[in-house]
């Protein structure tokens, strides 16, 4: 990126990719984009991600939309829509009313907010067995109990993991 957060060990950085970031920031960020594409998120709100993810202190639409070489009010959607999905938080400076965005790096956290996107999936799963009726139901049945073990289990993943970091 142009404007790195902290310096890298002398000769450790790679060369400088397209749009000043190296080429492994930048397949970094494609990458984030592509993937978040494909669960139906625009390509620009995953690069956004990428972006977000590696740097280390917060950053305004301003230095997004020089360092991405995206539109403002593009990237001010995608960073929306980050926050909806809870991946992103907004801070603001004192006496600026200017908005920071950062990536949330907790993987618990992204794990309980995906928890309560499939416990939402679950519900909805659940709702339509008293309606279906025959393999359909079934079906309904099977991936509501399915779904729902997930999300019992990621809880206890996260709860044990929790555990474990606090007494190390």
């Amino acid at each position: 990126m142009t404007d790195h957060d902290s310096t890298p060990d002398a000769g450790s950085s790679p060369a400088p990719g397209p749009e000043g970031f190296s080429a492994g920031e930048a397949s970094f960020i494609s990458e984030m984009g592509s993937l978040m594409e494909r669960w139906g998120l625009p390509q620009a709100t995953g690069r956004l991600f990428g972006y977000l993810l590696l740097r280390n202190k917060p950053v305004d639409l301003d230095t997004m939309t020089r360092e991405l070489g995206q539109a403002k009010s593009g990237l001010s959607v995608a960073a929306r829509q980050l926050e909806a999905w809870t991946l992103v938080r907004r801070s603001t400076r004192p006496g600026s009313r200017r908005i920071d965005y950062e990536a949330v790096g907790d993987l618990q956290h992204l794990l309980l907010v995906n928890n309560a996107h499939m416990r939402k999936f679950t519900e909805t799963l659940s709702s339509g067995i008293p309606v279906a009726h025959g393999e359909a139901r079934d079906r309904l049945a099977s991936l509501a109990d399915l779904f729902s073990g997930f999300v019992e289990q990621t809880e206890a993943l996260v709860a044990d993991w929790e555990a474990r970091r606090t007494t190390s």
